[in-house]
């Protein structure tokens, strides 16, 4: 079978557990004299593999900045591009179809909470980050860098500069979860729950190992680190950079967290996704050929404006394909799961 058949039979299954889901309103029962093995792998089941860790890493993340003796950060502003993308999705639906308003807005809110999690994380890491190991290993890849390419990157990229440039590159940087966010709007729009579940897992997997490199690595980017070093001084773009640096500079940055670059990471994954669902329709084919040229102008984009080292690149890279392979596994044995307790798929 062709891949295009592939994805073709997976359209099909996508709907068809849809309209199960739809037509079973029900949540299958424990059965009775289960173990505590029984109650964990049901508990799984119902509430999803991806879920289930962001719950387990948000109670660790919580705990400890509570043990240092700092404030929980609860809402954002950055909260607000996933449940604005959320909302979208339940406003054309509910469009579409006024009367199923009632049953679509649990699996559209089910299939987005994993990312109000992430947010939620993401905006108390910066207290964790850079206290639990006390080194800085900027060092480390600066000395790689110069190992592997003769010359530090980001200084090597000095002879590039110019103001419009910087201002292209600034908005290639911006769209880093931009690239996921629209294509997981189309699939949850189209009703492909299990080609969105498979991209949400893995985008899950991703934050999840970024942010334990933030914890575990830390890492000073090269705009802090070799700050004298830059003969043209500081970046400067006449429309956008100035603009966008001054907001990314007031958002909760995590402190040393450059190692591995999430940006290239989670924009790997979009690719990697948008390459893979090509083939449902016209619409996923010019997305797939869009985000090429600006997916690498980000990667790019990462080094260009020295929030990162190369050797995050690559850690970003790896970040992604191991995210990719832990959600097809995951997806996969969690499925079993479904079928073991009579949940729809």
């Amino acid at each position: 079978m062709s891949t295009e058949e592939n994805v073709q039979t997976g359209i099909i299954n996508d709907m068809n557990d849809l309209d199960a889901e739809r037509t079973i309103g029900r949540v299958p029962a424990l059965p009775r004299g289960a173990g505590l093995r029984e109650k964990f792998l049901y508990l799984v089941a119902l509430t999803g593999v991806d879920l289930i860790a962001l719950i387990a890493m948000t109670a660790m993340l919580v705990g400890t900045v509570l043990a240092m003796g700092r404030p929980i950060r609860f809402f954002q502003a950055s909260v607000g591009f996933p449940l604005g993308i959320m909302a979208g999705v339940l406003l054309v639906k509910f469009i579409q179809r006024p009367r199923d308003i009632m049953t679509n807005a649990p699996t559209v809110l089910r299939d987005w909470v994993p990312f109000l999690f992430i947010n939620f994380i993401y905006e108390n890491m910066h207290d964790v980050a850079g206290h639990v190991m006390k080194f800085d290993i900027a060092g480390f890849l600066y000395d790689w860098d110069v190992a592997i390419f003769g010359v530090e990157p980001t200084l090597w990229m000095e002879k590039l500069y110019t103001p419009l440039l910087t201002d292209y590159m600034a908005f290639a940087y911006a769209l880093y979860f931009v690239f996921a966010l629209v294509l997981m709007f189309f699939l949850s729009l189209h009703g492909h729950r299990r080609a969105f579940r498979h991209i949400a897992m893995a985008l899950t997997f991703s934050f999840i190992m970024g942010f334990l490199g933030y914890i575990f690595f830390p890492c000073s980017p090269p705009r802090y680190y070799i700050t004298e070093m830059f003969t043209t001084g500081a970046l400067h773009g006449p429309l956008l950079y100035d603009r966008l640096q001054a907001m990314w500079d007031g958002f909760s940055v995590v402190g040393g967290g450059a190692f591995p670059s999430l940006h290239v990471g989670i924009s790997s994954v979009a690719l990697i996704y948008a390459y893979k669902y090509r083939y449902f329709s016209r619409l996923y084919q010019v997305l797939f050929y869009i985000y090429i040229p600006l997916v690498v102008s980000l990667w790019i984009s990462t080094v260009y404006l020295r929030h990162h080292w190369v050797i995050d690149i690559f850690a970003g890279w790896a970040v992604a394909y191991v995210g990719y392979r832990l959600a097809d596994l995951s997806l996969r044995k969690w499925s079993r799961l479904r079928r073991r307790f009579a949940f729809p798929l």
